[in-house]
Parts: structure tokens; C-alpha cells; sequence
């Protein structure tokens, strides 16, 4: 031992000695001799521990006999005897075990940093103590240390010791405790010696336990005895705050998921070991060490999945190995940054950022030594756990294969076709044949309140839903109005969304009374209000009764309910949901399952599928998800045996209110897909979970796996239809891009089942958890600011963090700069201004989607987030400019930059070579603006899929660069919108007192430079788009504002059909100078085509159908609509075809908009049939006939010319809205619905009579029509005041009107109506006064 400093022995260091000079060597050898001197013996662990007391000068008197304090004059303390150390010792093993679990990872943050920064600022004097007051003041240590901040505490001083650093316990202790510590210590500050921190350093390879040389009692036991020094006062938590004891209770959480969280880190950490990172790092064997004890660990955890895949407990060490799991995702990203960084020493220096939350910036040499120890820290945890985790059989093998989790004849791999009706029973269809009459027939009540009463999940609002959704209720209530009923739905909330339902403008308010003024009079007709889900009464009798009651329109309210004395409470006639009988239940069990159409499987499947049904006791819900199940497994009848005898039926259910089926139904998920599924959960339920989101988050969390050589994003896109088929998540009908989870009661599952790892945050609700380590937190409804939504402590491991229907939150730089471990950041639709610099701190990122946002400036560290793989920056309006370090995203797959203002895109866009998402991709620059991107920058890119290309006219070279797009899809060609000439127009109106001659000269002159310009711009726009050949795999094709005269080349030519085999959507926009339409019938997978603003097209022939001799029999064989939009000149269009050729077989609509020269539809419609026609703007089209096959709906609007409608025998719905000079419409003989609107600029009508007709009576033509069509069942009509009133009772059109079984008539203002229905008796109107 020296005389002077500290060394491994002594505890203090020469003056001359540097305390970063360490080497792992040097570790190594103290490490060798003290696993020589140490053994397990109790004389050794005295021995260990009487050296270490000796460094805070306390003595131990081995004959235990009292010594004379006066032999040690120097000294302060007392002298403690072996019956002394003995107790102490129990506590003080338990204490130390606690520190170094907890603090190590802030002892490395500290050895990195703050550390060198202390012994610059205090040179040693003596004991190697270094003494920083008032550091918890600063926000760098607030985000880094948030444990050291207690209370309001500012006094934190730390001890840093041989590479660690503690925290000196604060003022506020408790008396024992700080007596304990001094007698123990002889100082106020925790100090570990050298030999306790080789004692429980990771490296030890035999690290002895405690409790094996003395008797001290479990951890629990002392953690759970109030009196106890180890009872942590405030501020001071255990390491494993959270944990759960073996043998108590527990959320199940995530644990079902961990055999494949453990898989992919397995998979992540041994490729990583094959790198050259990870050898230049000079980790390889503490990396192999760490895969080693992985491997086991895997094998265990897959083999407890199989053997129980969900119980009611969970294990201790569930939580605890997904915490070195995470720790091992973070350590292997930074391990790749610096190792990348160490292998390319030309490499721009990082910045001085926090790239762990473990780490700082440090030399390679430092970061190598740190890095090693946190992974052989994580090893050793990983090793105490493997022997908390129960053992694996002798034999069993460990084996990855697994049962297929889809079969792929038995889904659609396309969600767009995945989107199926909503199937019930047939008990909801009596239900609804019961319920709907009942409310429509009058009481004396001006509102009517009925209730659907059930238990949850039974069936309730599904039946309200179909009622809903009911024609004789949208017919008879033109105010329907859904609101679905929350806890956390305010009454201002609850009014606001009734009014907007209503179509009223909601006026910026809080005050209920006015919004109850507002009510009232948005509620001026007829209307059908349903409060799905109430739970309370109150909402009724407080706020809608007495305006209801006291309004001018009749309505209803439908609510749902589980409590039936809400219902008797409002005065409802109750209906209740009962279970579904058996045959009922099996009924929807083969409607959800698709068995109908195969008499022949159903028949063998039915005595099981009986079975299954009764297992579901007769739970609608739970049926419908079983289905999915089924559905998975194909038709086989031993699959479905297994489904009927799995355990999961057995086990002990979670929630009481949740069926068994929906556990079944969870378990038979694939690893993969129950993650998936949990994150859906993430998403407020008041909000649509977007599917282009959804499975790029996935990618994010590590959740998906490649299948069969595909992208990440197909795989994912398979995930998502799979769950759709298991009838999990539930897409929206209206817009397929767009779903939710199926059930509140599915939601409630799988929130529960995340609850140990996410936080869900309404508006300024106070947070309350016992989490230590959540990982993803949600907010929504926040204010202006995002303040602590969570306390900083927890939020260090944050792994996604979103924002939904927060647009007022404009500054994020205080949760950005604490959460460092984030993956997944969505701040879409927010006001967010700018981003922080310290974006480039969160090197884990993954996903950032700023969307909607009011950003107008990226800073340049986004260059450091290298593995972001998706950057959203959609209708971002007003951002103008992009940093150059874009080019460093290198993991970038998704980049999104349609809709906002960039006038360039910097060049490097080429060297993301992951990219397969590319939109809004900007060519070249502006005249004086920095050099942008040109084609040549897209020539790498192989890997695209989608690729949206805009200012295509600025591309000066690399025109052939999609030629090695052999995976490219979707592909959107775009050049500069033409500038429309209002300038031009004005110069003209100022120049009107100017000479004439000197007038048209000029204007000749601007007259023939324009079409030089506009000639030169077209053989350089063709020159271009020539080149420009898409690759055969194109299915989806947009090309807008071409400039050139005649189409590309690549889509001319009697090959087009064979050139583009996949393609099924072509949409052509603004090709103002083409003349003539390319031979698009010869694409033979062409299933949408739009045609749009061809300004120069006068004629649409044959060749559009690329009929000849030669040609293909069918001339767009699978196309299924077309439409014609804003086509100013087109005149004439032939659809003519020979005898042995077939047109348009699979046509359901045709629309035709804004043609104002086209003077008649082609011929050949005569032969196709089609279910649509929608003509709108046509001003020359005269006369619409023999249309033998055109069978659902015709569409007529502002044809002013339009004359004669004929021989349409199919049709069953006719609509005419403005067509003033109409006077025939003949040959309708199946007519079931006709409806009639007039405006106002349109009230006076002249026919061949010169007589103004239209204000006292109907033209003749509608009265033919109604005395012919005998089977007309409803007829709407919009008009004029005076023409309502004529078919009033007793009317000039009431002979009319009375002959037809339904009538609605309501006044162009829509204030004014008539409803009639003659087999109900039903007469209703508000016309007769003269008000």
C-alpha cells in the first residue's frame, strides 16, 4: 500500500497518477488476484469486509474484546466488535447491492463525464472525494439525474470512486438512517471501496451472494418492515420499483410477447457480433458472452410460451428480462454508431450529444471501456435471472419452427378487398324489423326516447348501427346524429358534437346555455339522435329534455345501455339483447367464416362448429372473433378441433366482462400479431388508427419480420389484413385507409395487457402510476405546452411517444430533450413550429411524423438521427426549406414531402439507398436558388415502390432512371402547373386609353413568343417523358400538367397491354396540348381510368379502345370505372367495336363532368353493362337513350341543353338536378326511385308552349311518368315555396302526389316540408303557414 493516493487496494491515488489512464488490463489483473484472495468461506467474506472497513476508519477487533478508544486518538468514530459487524453487515450487503444495481448506469454517465470535468474544477487534496454543490440546479442534470432531484432538495453531492459515482442521501434522512451511515462509514456520504466494487463488479465471474455467508433475511422481508433502516425515505426508490414478488399478483402485460422480443434481439445482437463494428469496438467476447446467456434464455422463455402462453400471474423474471432486452436494443444501436464511426475514421465528427442514456461523448479508448462493462452488466443480470427462471426439462430442444399464422388461399393480401359487410344475425335483423316501425309511428310525445338494453359486448350497439343505418329512419329523420358516449365527454363536448352533427356551424364557446340556444335551433327538422353507450341519466334530464321538448321538430333518441335503470330513469321503451340461441349462432358463425357458399364443408364442419358456437354462449361478439379464428385455420375439421379443445378456454379470465373467446382469440395470435395488436391499443379510441401509420410504427418497435424475401413494409401490410380477417381491427367502410379496434371490450384487453408499459394522458388529467420504466405514453386533448406530462424520471425510457387532437401544442423541446430513448414520435396535426436541436440527441428514432405541422424550418441535426427509417412532412405548408444533412438518414425507407412549400429538395436524396417510399420528390431549382435534386440522384434507389416525382420540366439529365425499378408500384409524374395569365389580363385592362395599332401589335408579339416558348417547352417536355420508360411492375400510374403534344412513346404502340401488365389505375391530369388519347382499352389489368382537363382532345375514337383486326377480342377487359373530367373541347366519342369484340365487360361506372361540348354519349353504351351513369355539365348534350343495361342509378345535373331521356328499361333510380329544358323521359319501366331538384336560379321553366309553367304545376312528361311506372315507390322533390305548396293536400299536384307510396317534398331553403306515406297513413308538413 502507498503512502500517498489511492489505489485498488488502498483507496487513493498519486497526484501524478491519471484516473481515465485504467486500462481494462489493468482491471483485469486486480480482478485475477482478487478472485484468488477471495473465497466462499465466511472467514474470507470478514476478512473482505474488515479491509473495507478500514478505509473509512473503522476498526475491527478480530479477539473480540473491547479496545481502548485512546489507541486510536486520530479517530472519531467508535470501534465496532464482530457482534457490531454482523448486523451492520446485513444491512449494509442489502444497501450496496441496491446502489450499484441501481446507480450503475449513472456511475458510467458519471465516470464518462462528470467525472474529468470534477477533477479539473477540484484538484485532490487528500481522500479522493470530489464535492459539487448546487448541480440538481441545472436542466442538463434535472434530464440526466432526475433521480438526484428530490423534492425541492438543491444540495446533491457526489462521491465518484474508482469509475463510480453515488449520491450523497439528502438533508431530509431519516435519524436512523443518517446514525446508521455514520457508524457504518464514518462520513455522511455513501463511499463503496475498491473491494466492493470488485466485489460487485460485472467482470467478477463468480460473484458471491450475501446471503450464502451470512443469514440475512429476503429482500422483501426487509423492504416490507416499516422500521427497518432500508426503508427508502422519499426520493430514494429500490431499483426494481414495480416489480412483483413471486407469487403475487400481476397484470400479464406484455409478457405474452417476450419469446418473440427475445428472438429478435437474439437475432439483432448475433448479427451484430459478425460485424466489423463489433470488432473494431474490441467487444467481441463480452458480446458472445452476452449472446450465450441470451440463447439460454430464449430457449427457456419459448419453451414456458408453449407451455403456458397466458396465466393470471406473472413470473418475477418476465419484467425483469425485458428490461435487459431493452437495454440491449439501445446498447446495440450505439454500439453501431460508434463502431461505424471507428471504422470510418473520414467520418464528420458527432456532436456532442448524449447518444445513451448511459454514455456520453467520449474517445473511442473511453467509450470501448464503458460499452464493455455495460454489457457484461447486462450479462450478469441476465445471469441472476436465468436462475430465478424455472429450468428447462432435460431433452427438450429448443426449435423455432412454428405453424404457419395465415394461410394464404384463405385471406385477401390486399386490405382494400379485405373490407367486408358487417355480418349479423338474424336476431338483429327481427330486432330491427320490430324496432324501426315503433319509431316511426307518432305519439304524443314530440320526443320519443328508446333504449337497447344488454350486457356488454352482446350486441347493442351493433343493433342500434343497423337502425341507424336504415333506410325508412334516413328517409323519415333528415338529422341523424351518432355521439358516442365517454367518461371523459364534457357538456360542452357532448353539445358541440349533436350541433355539428346537426350540420350547424359550433361557434368557439364554452357557455352551455348559449350552446342550447344553438341546439335548438340546428335541431329544426326531424331528427334521430343516438347516445350509444350512456351510463347516465343526468345528460338527459339536465341538458336535452326541456330544449328537446320545448323545439320546434319532432325527433327520437335511441340509447344504448348496460344499466336498465338509465333506460326506466328517462321514460324509454326498453328493448333488451338476449344471448343468440344456438342455430343463430351458428347461422353468424358461417356468415363471419364464409362457409355459405360450400354447402358440402358446411355440412361436415356443422357438429363442431355447433360446439364452438355454444362454447361462445351465445356472445355476438365473441362468435365473430372465434370466426376469425377459424377463418385462419382454413376448413379443416381437425384445425377446428384444436380451436374447440384449446386451454385458453379454461384459464382464469383477466377481466370479468371479458368473453373467453376474446382470450382464445388473443392467444392464437402469433407472437408477432399479438404485438401488433397491443400497439393499436396506443391509439385514443376517439381516433382512427391510419393504416399507412400503423404498419411503419410497426416497423418501428422492431415488431415485424420479413416473409419470403419481402419489404418490411409488405410483410407489415399482411399483418394488418390478417388482423382485419381475424376480425380484430375493423376497417372504416368510407375509407379503407382508415380502421379501429372492433370492440370497446377488445380495447379494454389489450390495454390491459399493455397497462405495465404505457401511459395514456387526457387533457391536463393528473398522472398517477406506479410504473418505473414506461415505455410508451400517448396524449391527447393537451393544451398549448407540454410540461412534465409525466415526471422526468420516467420519462428517460420512453420508447414511442404520440400526440393526437392537440393542435394548440407548439413547444416539445422540454419532452424531446427527456426522453432519449425514442423510437416512435408523432406529432402530427399539432402547431409545432420548430424542431429542437436537440432532435439529434434521439439517435434511436425511428419514426418521426410531423404531419399537418406548422414546422417552417428542419434544423441540420436531423442529420444525426441515422436510424430514422420513416421522416412524414406531408402538408407541412409552410415549410420552405430542407437541410443538406438529409443525405445522412441512411436507414431512411419512408420519406414524405407532398403538400409543402419547398422550392427544392438538396441533392443526396440518391445515397438513401433503404428508401422504397419517395413522395413528393422536388427536381432541380430555381434560377437562383441552391443546386436541388435531378433524376440522376434516383438512379440507386432500387428498393422504390412508391415514388411521387414532381417539376419533372427542371430535370436536365438521367431520364432513364426508373429503367432499374424493378419493385416500383405506384409511380405519380408531375411537371410545374401551368401558370394561368390573369397578369396578361391585367396589362390588357390597363392599356384600354392606349393606341389600337400599337395595342394589337403587341399583342401579336406576346401572341407568337408564347407558342415559340410553348412549342420549345413541349419537345423538351417530350424529350423527357420519352426516357422516362416505368418498369413492367407499375399497377398504380399518374402522370399530370405534360406538356408535350403527344404522349410518351412507352404508352403508344399495340404492345402497351404486354408493357404494362399489373397496371390498374391510370389517372391522366392537365395534358393540355395532347391531342389524342393513347390505345389505354389494350391494358388488360386496367381497372380505374381518369381522364382529366385534355384540353386539346376535340375526339375520342377507336383507336382509345385499340380495336383492329389483329387486337385482342376485349377491349378493356377488367376496367370497372371511367371517368371524363373538364374536357373543354371533346365533341365526339365512339365507343364502336366489331361484331366478335366485347367492350368494357366489367364497367359499374361511368362518370362524365364538365364535357360542355359533347354532343352525344358514344353508341356502343348500348352494348355494355353497367350499374352507373353520372352526366354532369354537359351544356350540348341534347338527348340520353337506349341504355338497355344501365341498372342502378342515372345521375343527371346542370345538362341545360338536355331534352329527351329514353329507353332505359333497366334503370331503378333516377336523379335530374337542373336540367331546366327537359320535356321527355319515357321508357322507365322498372323506375323504383325518382328524385327531382330544382333551384332557385331555375324556378321558371320553358317549354314548347312559351308558358311559365313550372311555379303552379308539373310538366306533363313527370305526370306520364308516374302514371307509368307502376312500380315507383318513393319520390323526392327539392323546390321553390309556391311549388311545395301546390302538392300540398287539396293542391293543384296533390292527385299526383297521393298516387305514390312515399313522398318527401322539402323547399329549396330546407326549411319547409312534406312527408307523405300512404300505406302508414303518414301526412306531415310545415308548409301551410304562410310564414
Amino acid at each position: 500500500m502507498r503512502d500517498r493516493g489511492y489505489d485498488a487496494s488502498a483507496g487513493f491515488l498519486d497526484d501524478d497518477v491519471n484516473p481515465e489512464a485504467i486500462t481494462d488490463d489493468d482491471d483485469a489483473r486486480r480482478e485475477d488476484s482478487l478472485v484468488a484472495a477471495d473465497s466462499s468461506s465466511v472467514d474470507c467474506m470478514h476478512g473482505s469486509y474488515s479491509s473495507s472497513l478500514s478505509l473509512h476508519g473503522v476498526r475491527v477487533d478480530d479477539e473480540q474484546s473491547a479496545l481502548d478508544n485512546s489507541s486510536r486518538p486520530s479517530s472519531p468514530f467508535d470501534i465496532l466488535t464482530p457482534q457490531d459487524v454482523l448486523p451492520i453487515e446485513m444491512a449494509r450487503s442489502r444497501f450496496l447491492d441496491l446502489i450499484v444495481d441501481y446507480f450503475i448506469r449513472l456511475a458510467l454517465e458519471a465516470s464518462g463525464g462528470l467525472y474529468r470535468k470534477l477533477t479539473q474544477r477540484f484538484p485532490k487534496k487528500g481522500p479522493c472525494s470530489f464535492k459539487r454543490r448546487e448541480l440538481a440546479t441545472s436542466h442538463a442534470t434535472r434530464t440526466k439525474f432526475p433521480e438526484l432531484v428530490v423534492q425541492e432538495e438543491k444540495r446533491v453531492r457526489f462521491v465518484v470512486i474508482n469509475g463510480l459515482a453515488i449520491i450523497e442521501r439528502p438533508d431530509n434522512m431519516r435519524m436512523d438512517d443518517a446514525e446508521w451511515f455514520k457508524r457504518l462509514t464514518g462520513r455522511s456520504e455513501v463511499a463503496i471501496s475498491s473491494r466492493d466494487y470488485k466485489f460487485y463488479s460485472p467482470r467478477h465471474k463468480f460473484r458471491r451472494s450475501p446471503q450464502a455467508a451470512f443469514d440475512i433475511p429476503e429482500t422483501s422481508a426487509l423492504a416490507e418492515d416499516e422500521n427497518s433502516p432500508l426503508v427508502c425515505s422519499s426520493g430514494f426508490r429500490p431499483p426494481n420499483e414495480g416489480w412483483t414478488p413471486p407469487g403475487k399478483q400481476g397484470a400479464p402485460s406484455m409478457a405474452m410477447v417476450l419469446d418473440s422480443f427475445v428472438k429478435r434481439c437474439t437475432v439483432s445482437l448475433q448479427d451484430f457480433a459478425g460485424q466489423e463494428a463489433c470488432a473494431a469496438l474490441g467487444i467481441g467476447d463480452d458480446v458472445r458472452a452476452l449472446l450465450a446467456t441470451l440463447s439460454r434464455i430464449d430457449a427457456i422463455v419459448s419453451h414456458e410460451q408453449r407451455r403456458r402462453v397466458l396465466a393470471a400471474k406473472v413470473d418475477a423474471w418476465v419484467a425483469q428480462v425485458k428490461d435487459a432486452i431493452y437495454d440491449i436494443d439501445d446498447v446495440i444501436d450505439v454500439c453501431m454508431i460508434e463502431g461505424a464511426k471507428v471504422l470510418a475514421d473520414d467520418r464528420p465528427p458527432t456532436p456532442k450529444v448524449r447518444c445513451f442514456s448511459c454514455f456520453k461523448p467520449s474517445g473511442p479508448r473511453k467509450f470501448r471501456h464503458e460499452i464493455g462493462f455495460t454489457i457484461r452488466d447486462i450479462d450478469l443480470r441476465l445471469r441472476e435471472v436465468e436462475e430465478e427462471m424455472p429450468r428447462l426439462p432435460a431433452g427438450s430442444l429448443h426449435s423455432d419452427a412454428r405453424r404457419d399464422w395465415f394461410i394464404h388461399d384463405s385471406i385477401c393480401n390486399d386490405c382494400y378487398h379485405a373490407v367486408k359487410p358487417q355480418a349479423v344475425g338474424s336476431q338483429v335483423q327481427k330486432a330491427v324489423g320490430g324496432l324501426v316501425p315503433r319509431m316511426l309511428r307518432e305519439g304524443k310525445k314530440k320526443v320519443d326516447v328508446f333504449a337497447i338494453v344488454g350486457a356488454v359486448g352482446i350486441g347493442k350497439t351493433t343493433l342500434a348501427r343497423e337502425i341507424y343505418n336504415d333506410d325508412r329512419m334516413t328517409e323519415n329523420f333528415p338529422i341523424c346524429v351518432w355521439v358516442k358516449m365517454s367518461k371523459d365527454l364534457s357538456e360542452v363536448a357532448f353539445l358541440k358534437k349533436i350541433i355539428s352533427g346537426a350540420g350547424a356551424n359550433v361557434v368557439e364557446t364554452e357557455d352551455i346555455e348559449e350552446l342550447l340556444g344553438l341546439l335548438s335551433s340546428a335541431l329544426s327538422k326531424r331528427f334521430l339522435i343516438v347516445l350509444d353507450d350512456l351510463d347516465n341519466p343526468g345528460i338527459w334530464d339536465n341538458l336535452l329534455k326541456e330544449p328537446l321538448g320545448d323545439g320546434v321538430a319532432r325527433g327520437r333518441i335511441l340509447i344504448t345501455t348496460q344499466n336498465e335503470e338509465v333506460a326506466t330513469s328517462m321514460k324509454a321503451t326498453v328493448h333488451r339483447v338476449d344471448k343468440m340461441d344456438t342455430e343463430n349462432a351458428w347461422a353468424l358463425l358461417c356468415k363471419e367464416v364464409d362457409l355459405e357458399h360450400n354447402s358440402e364443408e358446411l355440412a361436415a364442419l356443422k357438429d363442431i362448429g355447433i360446439k364452438i358456437a355454444e362454447t361462445c354462449d351465445g356472445h355476438p361478439l365473441a362468435i365473430k372473433v372465434i370466426a376469425g379464428v377459424l377463418r385462419s385455420r382454413g376448413n379443416s375439421k381437425a384445425e377446428w378441433e384444436m380451436v374447440l379443445n384449446n386451454d385458453s378456454w379454461s384459464m382464469p379470465p383477466f377481466l370479468p366482462e371479458v368473453p373467453q373467446a376474446l382470450y382464445v382469440s388473443y392467444v392464437d395470435l402469433p407472437s408477432e400479431l399479438k404485438e401488433c395488436f397491443l400497439c393499436c391499443a396506443l391509439y385514443p379510441e376517439e381516433c382512427f388508427i391510419q393504416r399507412f401509420d400503423l404498419v411503419r410504427h410497426w416497423i418501428a418497435e422492431g415488431i415485424v419480420n420479413a416473409l419470403d424475401n419481402k419489404l418490411l413494409e409488405e410483410s407489415a401490410e399482411e399483418y394488418y389484413v390478417e388482423l382485419i380477417s381475424r376480425n380484430l381491427l375493423q376497417p372504416d367502410p368510407d375509407n379503407v385507409e382508415r380502421c379501429w379496434i372492433t370492440h370497446d371490450l377488445l380495447r379494454s384487453l389489450a390495454r390491459f395487457l399493455i397497462a405495465d408499459e404505457s401511459v395514456l394522458i387526457y387533457g391536463q388529467q393528473k398522472f398517477s402510476t406506479s410504473l418505473s420504466k414506461p415505455r410508451h405514453l400517448t396524449l391527447c386533448n393537451m393544451e398549448n405546452s407540454l410540461e412534465e406530462p409525466i415526471p422526468l424520471k420516467q420519462q428517460m425510457s420512453i420508447r414511442s411517444l404520440m400526440l393526437f387532437k392537440s393542435p394548440n401544442v407548439r413547444a416539445i423541446d422540454l419532452l424531446v430533450e427527456s426522453t432519449p430513448c425514442l423510437r416512435v414520435l408523432d406529432l402530427s396535426k399539432t402547431a409545432v413550429e420548430a424542431l429542437p436541436k436537440s432532435i439529434g440527441n434521439l439517435v434511436h428514432l425511428r419514426y418521426l411524423n410531423l404531419d399537418g405541422t406548422q414546422v417552417r424550418d428542419i434544423p441540420s441535426s436531423i442529420g444525426f438521427l441515422i436510424n430514422l427509417q420513416t421522416l412524414s412532412l406531408q402538408c407541412c405548408r409552410r415549410l420552405q426549406r430542407l437541410p443538406w444533412s438529409i443525405r445522412a438518414l441512411l436507414e431512411l425507407r419512408c420519406f414524405r414531402l407532398e403538400g409543402t412549400s419547398l422550392s427544392y429538395v438538396p441533392k443526396g436524396v440518391g445515397e438513401l439507398k433503404h428508401l422504397n417510399y419517395l413522395s413528393g420528390l422536388i427536381i432541380g431549382h430555381d434560377n437562383n436558388g441552391p443546386e436541388g435534386c435531378d433524376l440522376d440522384d434516383l438512379k440507386a434507389l432500387s428498393e422504390l415502390r412508391h415514388l411521387h416525382v414532381e417539376s419533372l420540366d427542371r430535370a436536365t439529365s438521367g431520364a432513364t432512371v426508373l429503367a432499374n425499378k424493378p419493385f416500383l408500384k405506384d409511380l405519380y409524374l408531375s411537371e410545374q402547373a401551368p401558370v394561368i395569365e390573369e397578369q396578361q389580363q391585367e396589362e390588357q385592362e390597363n392599356q384600354e386609353n392606349k393606341d389600337e395599332t400599337g395595342k394589337e401589335e403587341k399583342e401579336e408579339q406576346e401572341v407568337s413568343n408564347g407558342q415559340c416558348s410553348g412549342e420549345e417547352s413541349a419537345k423538351a417536355s417530350e424529350k423527357i417523358w420519352n426516357e422516362l420508360t416505368p418498369p413492367s411492375s407499375i399497377e398504380k400510374l399518374v402522370i399530370k400538367n405534360y406538356k408535350g403534344a403527344r404522349f410518351p412513346s412507352w404508352m403508344k404502340g399495340p404492345k402497351l397491354g404486354t408493357s404494362f401488365p399489373s397496371l390498374v389505375l391510370l389517372d391522366l391530369e392537365n395534358c393540355l396540348s395532347c391531342t389524342k388519347l393513347p390505345s389505354l382499352g389494350l391494358l388488360n389489368q386496367l381497372q380505374s381510368l381518369q381522364i382529366s382537363n385534355a384540353d386539346s382532345i376535340i375526339t375520342i375514337g377507336s383507336e382509345f379502345l385499340g380495336t383492329t383486326v389483329l387486337s385482342p377480342a376485349t377491349s378493356f377487359p377488367k376496367l370497372e370505372v371511367l371517368k371524363l373530367r373538364n374536357m373543354k373541347r371533346l365533341e365526339e366519342w365512339s365507343l364502336t367495336v366489331e361484331e366478335s369484340q366485347v367492350l368494357l365487360p366489367c364497367l359499374k361506372s361511368l362518370h362524365i363532368q364538365s364535357c360542355p361540348k359533347l354532343k352525344a354519349l358514344p353508341e356502343g353504351l348500348k352494348h355494355v353493362a353497367f350499374c352507373e351513369l353520372h352526366v354532369e355539365g354537359a351544356y350540348s348534350l341534347t338527348e340520353i337513350k337506349d341504355l338497355p343495361k344501365l341498372s342502378d342509378e342515372l345521375h343527371l345535373k346542370d345538362n341545360k341543353a338536355l331534352q329527351r331521356i329514353s329507353n332505359l328499361p333497366m334503370l331503378r333510380s333516377l336523379i335530374i338536378d337542373d336540367c331546366s329544358k327537359l320535356k321527355h323521359v319515357a321508357g322507365l319501366d322498372l323506375l323504383q326511385h325518382l328524385r327531382l331538384v330544382f333551384p332557385p336560379s331555375t324556378e321558371t321553366f320553358y317549354f314548347e308552349e312559351l308558358i311559365i309553367f313550372w311555379s303552379i304545376a308539373f310538366p306533363r312528361w313527370l305526370e306520364l311518368l308516374i302514371q307509368k311506372c307502376k312500380g315507383l315507390r318513393r319520390f323526392e322533390l327539392q323546390c321553390s315555396l309556391s311549388l311545395l305548396r301546390s302538392c300540398l293536400d287539396g293542391g293543384k299536384n296533390w292527385n299526383i302526389v297521393q298516387q305514390i307510396p312515399e313522398v318527401r317534398i322539402i323547399s329549396c331553403d330546407g326549411k319547409r316540408y312534406i312527408r307523405y306515406n300512404k300505406s302508414r297513413r303518414i301526412y306531415e308538413t310545415n308548409a301551410q303557414s304562410e310564414e
